[in-house]
């Protein structure tokens, strides 16, 4: 057993493109995990020991039944209680890791050629539902509540102004979601993402260029705006996952484009980090059902073909 785990480890350093895709994107969240219990200690064990346990539990079907081979239902759970904020109340953290894995597991048993990051669509429709229940934020260290860095500048400052210094930013010593206020920390895994060959470069491009016009346009601070950890969760680890994107490039740029847009755009409408979050979790479902519809549509016979018996239509497709 020991030999046969140091093998499976190895493989996912040396030759992650080949490894199992739960394994290779378990490992690029875990600097966020790592930087969110340094971060926010207590409160963000607790939320992590909710979600393994609630999505090990679901995962039990998963490892048992073939019907639901596919299926993540514990790093989706874990996905969805990143993005909460550690003074959410425990209910709807249950609620939202429960939700997500029970959701892995109908996508993986009914609709295997959907790929969408379950966990982050949970995340989006909990906070539609609730008007915002999961952004109960906290500074670290510290027990009373506090707004994360977009929502500080929504309310009190606007326009180009930067109200937290971008060094706290890249290290994530702001209040915020628990397991993704550092930037530092998404750097990392998505550093590792492009090391596996799961990284699209040409969606995180469009992101950022689209990101960058929108801040622009508003004559907002582009280093401030960009400078965020649970942004950049949702656009690099999330949205830029080549597992959940259309295979050619182009779709690929237009995915980006449309991501990084919508997720600066709705900070003009009032909305804070969660609207950014919900803009992704849009995105990423649309391509998913998109690409879905047009996998099959290639793949159905040609209306002339269906009248021929099977053996003629796979010469047809052979000639």
């Amino acid at each position: 057993m020991l030999d046969s785990l140091r093998h499976r480890l190895g493989e996912l350093i040396l030759s992650p493109h080949s490894a199992s895709s739960t394994y290779v994107f378990a490992l690029a969240m875990l600097p966020s995990l790592v930087a969110g219990l340094l971060l926010f200690r207590e409160s963000a064990a607790t939320l992590l020991v909710l979600a393994v346990v609630i999505g090990c539990v679901a995962q039990l079907p998963a490892l048992f039944l073939k019907r639901f081979a596919g299926g993540a239902p514990l790093l989706s759970a874990v996905v969805a209680i990143a993005l909460v904020g550690p003074n959410t109340p425990l209910l709807v953290v249950i609620g939202l890791a429960g939700a997500a894995a029970a959701a892995e597991l109908l996508r993986a048993r009914f609709l295997p050629s959907v790929r969408f990051q379950v966990g982050l669509a949970a995340y989006a429709a909990v906070v539609i539902a609730t008007q915002g229940a999961p952004a109960a934020y906290l500074r670290p260290n510290a027990a009373t509540p506090t707004p994360e860095p977009i929502r500080l500048w929504l309310d009190f400052y606007g326009g180009s102004r930067m109200p937290i210094d971008i060094t706290r930013l890249y290290l994530g010593n702001v209040a915020g979601p628990v397991f993704v206020t550092s930037l530092l920390a998404q750097v990392v895994g998505a550093a590792w993402l492009w090391y596996a060959r799961r990284l699209s470069l040409l969606t995180v491009l469009g992101c950022v260029i689209a990101a960058t016009a929108v801040t622009l346009l508003f004559h907002w601070a582009p280093s401030y705006q960009l400078a965020s950890g649970p942004l950049w969760f949702g656009l690099a680890l999330l949205l830029g996952d080549r597992l959940n994107l259309p295979r050619n490039q182009l779709p690929q740029l237009l995915v980006g484009l449309l991501g990084g847009g919508a997720a600066l755009a709705v900070r003009s409408r009032g909305y804070a980090i969660e609207g950014s979050l919900v803009a992704v979790a849009t995105v990423q479902l649309a391509s998913a059902v998109v690409s879905a519809g047009a996998s099959r549509l290639a793949a159905s016979p040609r209306p002339q073909e269906r009248l021929l018996p099977p053996s003629a239509r796979s010469a047809s497709w052979k000639a």
